[in-house]
């Protein structure tokens, strides 16, 4: 005898440093993971820099792409030295950010980058959801 069942596509996200390289590994974790379409998304993007620094002008990057990196939407751009309890000059950050999900398509990727002021990168790191929706 069998007991009927459900499959479930659960797609959490992992994120690892992004193929372009990262001068300095940065963690970042989403709820709910796997996200869902068209609700919000809360990153916390945490770290602590060994090489750079976050100073006036930094920005977090958050970008989604699909299957061949395509940017689906407009990617966000934060100052990070506005972050509430941000203090800059900094080499520890951990920041909290909510992002309004699109209608996605079944396999996209989160690029997450943190920038210095002249637009160089500080860290990196991409995640990617593979599924259905």
């Amino acid at each position: 005898n069998a007991i009927p069942h459900q499959l479930y596509n659960k797609r959490a996200v992992t994120f690892a440093a992004c193929p372009t390289g990262s001068p300095n590994l940065i963690t970042v974790l989403i709820k709910p993971d796997p996200p869902l379409a068209n609700q919000p998304a809360i990153f916390t993007i945490s770290g602590t820099l060994k090489t750079g620094v976050i100073d006036i002008g930094s920005k977090l990057v958050i970008s989604l792409r699909d299957s061949i990196g395509k940017i689906l939407g407009e990617s966000l751009v934060d100052d990070i030295c506005s972050y509430p309890g941000m203090t800059c000059p900094a080499n520890n950050f951990s920041l909290l950010r909510q992002v309004n999900m699109l209608n996605v398509p079944a396999t996209y990727s989160f690029i997450v980058q943190i920038l210095d002021a002249s637009g160089n990168t500080l860290g990196c790191s991409l995640g990617t959801v593979t599924g259905t929706n």
